[in-house]
């Protein structure tokens, strides 16, 4: 079976520590598929403050408009919320570069 999907995608977690056995799923599924974890905050339905991660394809780290547009199909609050951590995200993308 063959699917379709454009990256990246974003999703969240209740726990940090899920994010280990995520990695190890989409690993398994295709180890070309990178997992990160990008924010914390809340999703706009409300409910509790959750961590979201990125899945995107190694080697094509995605820019902050691609993080952004992800975050905000997945459901992140930015009206509440302000995806800081992702600043890390992007700057180690920086330093890749150099």
């Amino acid at each position: 079976m063959q699917a379709k999907i454009e990256l990246p995608k974003a999703f969240s977690v209740r726990d940090e520590h899920e994010f280990y056995p995520i990695q190890h799923l989409i690993a398994r599924l295709n180890p070309k598929l990178m997992v990160e974890q990008v924010a914390t905050g809340k999703h706009v339905n409300g409910g509790y403050t959750v961590f979201w991660g990125i899945v995107y394809l190694d080697g094509h780290k995605p820019n902050k408009s691609e993080i952004d547009f992800a975050l905000k199909q997945a459901g992140f609050d930015f009206q509440h919320n302000d995806p800081r951590q992702a600043a890390h995200f992007w700057s180690s993308q920086a330093d890749d570069k150099e």
